[in-house]
């Protein structure tokens, strides 16, 4: 049985709303689920177990990341199977001008320092020549620093609950692993998505800062929903992973393709553990979230769990 991740609903932003938080502790990210009445209501007898399995997924990044933000996440469930697992979230434009600053001012880790530099894939000069918009994802806003902190909704994660899960421990034949479809669209909320010249709102040819991270090979960019792209921060020099060939098969164009098993995968089959990787983490850092950078020797805290929905048709099992 195999299930694909679905597109993400992108809801374009223009002013801050909501009220001002205090700050976080010092360097510490705070991820905070509101599990709705009809996620307990269609999980029934499940819903403590997958409430603690998508707090066990958002541990991850709380781990792994030190920005000194709140992310809130609105955390929904519909009966049935018709909704494998999906996403929404809220969008903020800018120039790129601004875009890369914000980088450059967030730069912590060694790839965040690669990826701003001479040789770095967020080049000086906007890559993008015909009329277009950059954007953001509001919680990735609040990591580069060009919205403040604060308790607004940033997003929501939807899942069917009459889908097969294992919420914890050895994932059973048959059984998706909900810790990972909670993973994956979480950072789908903190802003790992692909918009590659599409469309938001009236905003025609538009991209996400997550698209300047795609490349065909060296010094190659691949902003497109196209084949042969690849996750590389270092201007195409190294291909890390392969991204989804979003124009064959219509769906999100920054999920990875098919492959080893991994969290941001776009296709997952059933009875297998898909964990959040090394690549995982070192994109997150680079769109703009404060990696915690393992000593020498030390292993970095990864997530199993399987792979995630998004919004758009829901898979069906192959």
């Amino acid at each position: 049985m195999r299930r694909n991740f679905n597109s993400v609903g992108l809801i374009a932003f223009a002013a801050v709303s909501g009220f001002s938080a205090g700050t976080p502790s010092a360097r510490a990210l705070v991820i905070t689920p509101t599990f709705t009445a009809n996620f307990n209501a269609n999980f029934g007898a499940n819903a403590a177990a997958a409430q603690a399995a998508w707090i066990s997924a958002a541990n991850v990044f709380t781990t792994n990341f030190s920005d000194p933000i709140h992310v809130n996440v609105t955390v929904d469930a519909v009966a049935g199977t018709g909704v494998f697992g999906q996403s929404s979230l809220f969008l903020n434009s800018l120039s790129y001008a601004t875009l890369r600053t914000r980088f450059v001012a967030d730069a912590t880790t060694p790839d965040d320092n690669t990826a701003i530099g001479a040789g770095g894939s967020i080049s000086a000069a906007d890559p993008v020549g015909a009329t277009h918009t950059w954007w953001v994802a509001r919680a990735e806003a609040k990591a580069i620093g060009l919205i403040a902190d604060d308790l607004s909704t940033d997003g929501t994660t939807t899942f069917g609950a009459g889908n097969p899960w294992t919420f914890s421990g050895a994932i059973l034949a048959g059984t998706f692993d909900f810790q990972g479809i909670a993973a994956h669209e979480l950072t789908e909320v903190m802003g790992r998505l692909g918009i590659s010249g599409g469309t938001i709102g009236s905003f025609p040819n538009s991209f996400s800062a997550m698209d300047l991270f795609s490349y065909t090979g060296a010094g190659a960019r691949g902003m497109t929903p196209g084949a042969g792209e690849n996750f590389s921060f270092d201007n195409g020099t190294s291909l890390l992973k392969l991204y989804n060939n979003a124009a064959a098969n219509g769906l999100d164009t920054r999920d990875w393709a098919p492959g080893t098993n991994d969290a941001f995968n776009q296709f997952s089959n059933s009875g297998v553990v898909n964990g959040v990787s090394t690549v995982d983490l070192q994109e997150m850092d680079v769109i703009g979230y404060d990696r915690v950078v393992p000593e020498p020797g030390s292993i970095a805290l990864v997530l199993a769990g399987a792979a995630v929905a998004l919004r758009r048709t829901c898979g069906r099992p192959a």
